[in-house]
């Protein structure tokens, strides 16, 4: 699953234009309400699986953030000639930190209390990073994909724009104010100043992007400046000036275009696919969000801006902040598997709790806290404030984490005869994707015990030989091979393994000539069985042929290309559980911890009896070596 985040800024503003249509100060704007609704419902229905390029509204909150933040802090310049960071910090933790940490806490407790210990152990290991306003960048040290379809969810993984946004609430307000000292044209001068960092931004988005993950680019506050920034350049009186210029029916046609290329691209994008998003893609995304708001803001009495006002877009709005903080925990909690129900129902359901719960969060929690409590202001707030943080870090710590998942070596098979003829196995290239990454742990430590060199290329989301898709992998393969000089490559076919015969067939006799090339002996292991979701679903005809295609290659080999059939471990279907063992995950592609050592010892068995100069691996010496215990089997 994928994580966003959103934060919802002030939709008020001061006099902020000279057209008829001028709002008093602190007058609310009900069309950057709608907008913030409109946003925050396109976000639910992409982690509901209803539209491809939903992830798209954060960046429409980014810009509002961006416009209304900027806009309050030269207000206040022009009004007071100067900006107060102790009034600032003290509106927005009013306004942010009650409702965060009452999900943070309660999202905990009901994790922990129901024993889900994958979403247990991911709220320990994120909550205190939440807590510093920097889990985005714990979640890119931890290499956490964010488009990895089977990657273990992440309870607090939606909040890594939360940090963003906090980041950016620490640094603009000061970079304002030095602006505000040290010049008279401060409008003009943040202007210049939003411009440089926008365009910064974007080039080095594009410079780090690279062909891989885009997890990097897409979390890192540094990458995606931008798209604050260009919310803050339309707040300025450079972007205002040109903006009067489109008034009456004008402002209304294009609000309307801006919208609807908004939501378009929020339709067609996916952003595992649509490489260009990052490449300018985001950058003209944010543009148009920004021009957006800034219109609506400047113009509120066009046609476009009053139907972003309708009432049920603006409580939608009104209830965004909440709304975002609760959903993702109640998707996680309330899966399709534990309430019975899939597809269009599942997802009404977890929206109308999220939404039921962000109601009451809002009625209870936010406005009594920002509005009405007067122990939230001043000296007396600041030492709450400090109070709850104190406690809140204690949670981190007395909350205990789950035990390590383990392996009974008893219940693995015996080690195999070990061969002494043969070819000779000293090394080994262990290649596949994200399910042979998973099996590659346990691998390591029986080659280990058995005195075999072992190295894994097995790459999330990919890996294979095959097509297209395979393009990453050719590229540093052959370089591969060199370096590590294998006796054996081991390919574990991978469920990309799509495309027609002949693209099937090339790919793996490619394969087969680079490791003859350097004189090893190339191994296909056959795919495991899959629960094929609207992903596979369209590709198992080609998947299922790819152990044919593989043997057809083995008997034209004069014995350097051997095909295992993994069958013999996992059985022709998917089967969740083995001996009362959780054996596979229940993404319905992956392995557990068991099934992961069954795996380990049929393919060690296998290679022993065909390969000289391989000791024996005893399940004992390495089923419990720490491997159970990695991130990959959250969810087993």
């Amino acid at each position: 699953m994928h994580r966003l985040s959103i934060v919802d800024g002030m939709t008020q503003l001061h006099q902020v234009s000279r057209t008829p249509a001028t709002l008093s100060p602190g007058a609310r704007i009900p069309a950057l309400d709608g907008l913030r609704g409109l946003a925050v419902a396109a976000v639910l229905l992409f982690h509901a699986g209803g539209i491809s390029g939903g992830f798209l509204g954060v960046d429409l909150f980014f810009a509002l953030s961006g416009y209304l933040i900027t806009d309050l802090l030269l207000r206040e310049a022009a009004a007071t000639g100067t900006v107060s960071l102790t009034a600032f910090c003290q509106r927005r933790i009013r306004r942010l930190a009650p409702a965060l940490v009452v999900v943070l806490v309660i999202a905990t407790v009901v994790v922990w209390a129901a024993g889900m210990t994958d979403l247990w152990s991911s709220a320990l290991s994120d909550g205190p990073w939440v807590q510093l306003n920097l889990v985005n960048w714990h979640l890119i040290g931890e290499s956490a994909g964010y488009w990895d379809r089977f990657g273990a969810d992440r309870l607090f993984g939606h909040l890594w724009s939360i940090a963003v946004e906090e980041q950016f609430y620490l640094l603009w307000p000061v970079a304002v104010l030095l602006l505000v000292r040290r010049t008279a044209r401060v409008s003009r001068t943040v202007a210049l100043l939003a411009v440089i960092v926008s365009l910064a931004s974007l080039a080095l988005m594009v410079l780090l992007v690279g062909d891989g993950d885009t997890t990097r680019v897409y979390t890192g506050t540094d990458t995606r400046a931008f798209s604050l920034m260009l919310g803050a350049l339309a707040a300025t009186e450079p972007a205002r000036n040109l903006l009067r210029r489109i008034t009456g029916r004008l402002a209304g046609a294009v609000c309307a275009v801006l919208l609807a290329g908004i939501a378009m691209s929020w339709l067609l994008v996916d952003g595992e696919t649509s490489r260009g998003l990052f490449h300018g893609g985001l950058f003209a995304h944010s543009l148009a969000a920004a021009a957006l708001v800034a219109l609506c803001a400047q113009a509120p009495e066009n046609t476009v801006a009053s139907m972003l006002g309708t009432p049920s877009l603006r409580w939608l709005g009104l209830i965004s902040y909440s709304l975002y903080l609760w959903h993702w925990p109640v998707f996680l909690v309330l899966t399709p598997e534990r309430l019975g129900v899939s597809g269009w129902l599942w997802a009404t359901l977890v929206c109308a709790v999220s939404i039921c719960l962000a109601a009451l969060s809002r009625r209870f929690v936010e406005d009594p806290v920002r509005f009405r409590a007067g122990w939230a202001r001043g000296r007396t707030g600041i030492a709450v404030f400090a109070a709850v943080m104190a406690a809140l870090a204690l949670l981190w710590v007395v909350v205990p984490r789950p035990a390590a998942q383990t392996v009974d070596p008893g219940a693995l098979a015996s080690p195999g005869t070990v061969s002494t003829s043969g070819p000779r196995m000293s090394k080994v290239l262990f290649m596949g994707d994200s399910i042979a990454a998973g099996q590659a742990l346990p691998l390591a430590a029986a080659m280990k015990a058995a005195g075999v060199g072992f190295t894994s290329i097995a790459a999330d989301g990919g890996g294979g030989v095959v097509g297209p898709l395979a393009e990453t992998t050719w590229q540093t393969l052959p370089a591969t091979l060199e370096t590590v000089r294998p006796d054996v490559v081991i390919y574990q076919v991978t469920t990309y393994d799509w495309g027609t015969e002949t693209e099937q067939r090339t790919g793996y006799q490619r394969l087969a000539d680079a490791a003859t090339g350097i004189g090893a002996t190339t191994v296909f292991v056959t795919m495991p069985p899959i629960v094929p979701d609207e992903f596979y679903s369209p590709h198992m005809p080609d998947l299922g042929r790819t152990a044919s295609v593989a043997q057809k290659i083995a008997e034209e080999s004069a014995g350097r290309v051997i095909v295992l059939d993994s069958a013999e471990v996992w059985g022709p279907d998917f089967q969740r559980e083995r001996d009362g063992k959780a054996d596979r995950s229940s993404d319905g592609i992956h392995t557990c911890p068991h099934g992961a050592a069954r795996f380990t010892t049929w393919l060690m068995t296998q290679l022993t009896a065909r390969f000289s100069g391989v000791g024996q691996a005893d399940p004992a010496t390495w089923a419990n070596t720490g491997w159970a215990a990695d991130d990959r089997f959250k969810g087993c």
